[in-house]
């Protein structure tokens, strides 16, 4: 009897293990509340206050006529020439009327002027404006002024988006109203950005220098644009990241020093499981070789203010294992910060005059105990593993809430941080990534700790679901403050961009949105499409997005504008639809027989960061599928052994019950 008790305890217990296995088996995440779009129909649109008279108002333009003349110094970087130029062209498309562009020497004073200076005579010794701007408006002149050049420009964009109504869609579109009236409310104000060093990562950002017009000052605009994504991104910072190879390399010490180089196992290594190692920093002569070499690169580049130092990318080794790495990092709490963070305030006394980074990323992403940063040491601390579902202002996921308790921690530690945020699904740069509703509560929990700089890494690949959407947003978001309506701009975003469309798409916005919400799922930068089936990716939710964009492309049906810029909406929730593990094959092959359509048409090559739309079309979409089914069936798979493997306990313990109960009787 005593056994029967035990098997039956034992059933008992696996029943229980498994159903809480099952469903624990989709992490789920308190989501931040969806936001909703609304609809703003295009009269809505329009700056009707621009048209209006007004006691505190000047008279711009007048039934297309102005008095007005644009002045701008007598000598200007190319950047700020082009600022102008689009100020001129962007009000005669508004007008009808092409303001004069005069230089300073040649101002007519019996003209009113529109100055572009680049001295700000009001600032006060206590104002910190960064690259930000004055914008001053009275009966006689309009002045747009920053204390340099870039601050300058950013003001004539602000002007143009912000006091006319114009927006800057994308590298190639922008929103200009047609205004013959144009009265300007009279003001003197000076406006800097929430965020002092900003940049959004994605291949759209690079083109046509739309990231002057985002204000973004993380972007070499004044570099060649025919370089690439790597080469234009980082303005100001003379190394980036994963680079302590460039300082002291293998190939020049490794033979007759291999000591300066990472542990592992007993040995010396420059490379572990194909990636590359790191640096021993506990050695006293990698310090000195290290800092020789900044000096060089200093000397070189004395104009850039930031230099990182930081290990290799290798998630398959924790830094240096000899004995005195292993000993400073465990004294330090267990993170590889106990021998990086040292090393990083010895290089910060010695240029004293530069801001000297790192990684918090790996086995460094944690903050170290009982040693505090240098003043001039900055931490670029990577949102790993991160959620774009709940904020990290919220931390109510696992995710979110491990992001937040390490910003937290380190801003004890230090109070220079840049955050490098992950903004896009990697594994799928097509599919719908509905991450909105957390970005103002990001932005909110980043001025909070005193954040100094975000770099958003979106996708670097052409093409990605709403690219130039999210950079907007993200855009404006750093520029203006957690105080801004994310809703709001991304509503008259969908309305400038899609005109009569945009009501379809934001109803295909409000629904993705709001499923996710209602799923409690944590949206990773690497989920498949199964994560989300029973949420907003599934097959009943992915059918209603179709519906959407037919309805829209009815709407718009003949005029070819409207129906390429759809396309980039239809693309993503055809890439949802191949990807369904339960549609007909026949059906699947006409859905990637559009994807390839549009991505040709496009100029779309890659799938996610590392397939590209060739390989997808041969193995990887079937691999894909596959996998999907797989993980579709797995929970069941799991249940289904625990449930068997019950079932054989339950039997050996009738026959073990019964074997015993005939030995007490005979």
């Amino acid at each position: 009897m005593k056994i029967l008790k035990k098997a039956l305890a034992i059933i008992l217990t696996l029943v229980i293990m498994s159903t809480s296995f099952v469903s624990a088996y989709a992490e789920e995440s308190k989501a931040t509340e969806a936001v909703s779009f609304s609809n703003i129909s295009q009269e809505e649109l329009l700056n009707k206050q621009l048209s209006e008279k007004g006691d505190n108002k000047i008279t711009f333009f007048e039934d297309g006529v102005t008095d007005f003349v644009i002045v701008m110094p007598d000598k200007c970087t190319d950047s700020l020439n082009e600022a102008v130029v689009t100020l001129q062209s962007v009000l005669e498309e508004m007008t009808g009327t092409k303001l004069p562009i005069v230089n300073e020497n040649q101002a007519d004073d019996t003209k009113k002027h529109l100055c572009i200076d680049t001295v700000m005579n009001t600032q006060r010794p206590t104002d910190n404006i960064d690259d930000g701007y004055q914008i001053v408006i009275d009966d006689k002149k309009i002045s747009v002024c920053g204390t340099g050049e870039n601050g300058t420009r950013n003001g004539i964009y602000a002007f143009i988006e912000d006091i006319l109504g114009c927006m800057f869609l994308t590298p190639d579109d922008t929103y200009i109203p047609q205004q013959k009236n144009i009265y300007l409310e009279k003001m003197n104000k000076i406006i800097k950005p929430a965020v002092q060093w900003r940049d959004v990562y994605a291949y759209e950002t690079v083109q046509n220098k739309w990231a002057a017009k985002l204000r973004l000052n993380g972007i070499d605009i004044e570099s060649d644009q025919t370089l690439n994504i790597e080469q234009l991104q980082y303005e100001g910072w003379g190394t980036w990241c994963h680079n302590c190879y460039t300082y002291l390399s293998p190939e020049d010490y490794f033979e007759e020093h291999p000591e300066y180089f990472s542990e592992k196992n007993g040995k010396r290594v420059t490379e572990y499981k194909g990636r590359e190692a790191y640096l021993c920093l506990s050695n006293p002569e990698v310090f000195e070789i290290v800092k020789d070499s900044l000096a060089k690169k200093i000397a070189e580049n004395p104009d850039q203010l930031y230099w990182d130092f930081s290990g290799n990318d290798n998630p398959f080794l924790a830094g240096c294992e000899c004995e005195k790495c292993k000993a400073a990092d465990k004294a330090a709490g267990g993170t590889g910060m106990g021998t990086l963070l040292p090393f990083l305030n010895k290089l910060a006394k010695a240029f004293p005059d530069k801001y000297i980074s790192t990684l918090a990323y790996l086995h460094t992403l944690k903050a170290p105990e009982n040693i505090k940063a240098e003043p001039n040491v900055v931490i670029k601390l990577c949102s790993m593993p991160g959620d774009q579902a709940d904020s990290y202002l919220d931390g109510e996921n696992p995710n979110s809430k491990q992001f937040k308790d390490q910003v937290e921690q380190w801003s004890k530690i230090t109070d220079k941080i840049v955050v490098w945020d992950y903004v896009v699904n990697f594994s799928h740069l097509l599919m719908p990534f509905p991450n909105f509703a957390v970005q103002a509560k990001n932005q909110k929990f980043y001025e909070d700790n005193n954040i100094i700089g975000v770099f958003h890494q979106a996708s670097r690949e052409k093409g990605g679901e709403f690219a130039c959407l999210r950079s907007y947003v993200l855009s404006r978001l750093m520029w203006e403050g957690s105080n801004m309506n994310v809703a709001e701009c991304v509503s008259k975003y969908i309305a400038a961009y899609f005109g009569e469309a945009a009501p379809s798409v934001l109803e295909y916005m409000n629904l993705c949105a709001s499923e996710l919400y209602n799923s409690n799922q944590a949206l990773g930068l690497y989920d498949g499409l199964i994560a989300h089936y029973d949420g907003y990716l599934s097959e009943s939710n992915v059918e209603k997005y179709s519906k959407f964009i037919n309805k829209a492309k009815a709407v718009v049906n003949g005029n070819k504008l409207l129906e390429t810029r759809l396309e980039e909406v239809e693309l993503s929730v055809l890439y949802a639809n191949v990807l369904q593990p339960k549609i007909d094959e026949n059906e699947r092959q006409t859905v990637i027989n559009r994807i390839n359509e549009l991505c040709d048409k496009r100029d779309i090559t890659m799938v996610c960061e590392w397939e590209s739309l060739e390989s997808f079309n041969q193995n990887g979409l079937k691999n894909a599928v596959s996998a999907e089914k797989k993980e579709l069936m797995k929970p069941y798979l799991i249940a289904g052994g625990i449930v068997a493997g019950i079932v054989v306990i339950a039997v050996v313990s009738v026959i073990l019950f019964r074997t015993i109960k005939k030995r007490k009787q005979n």
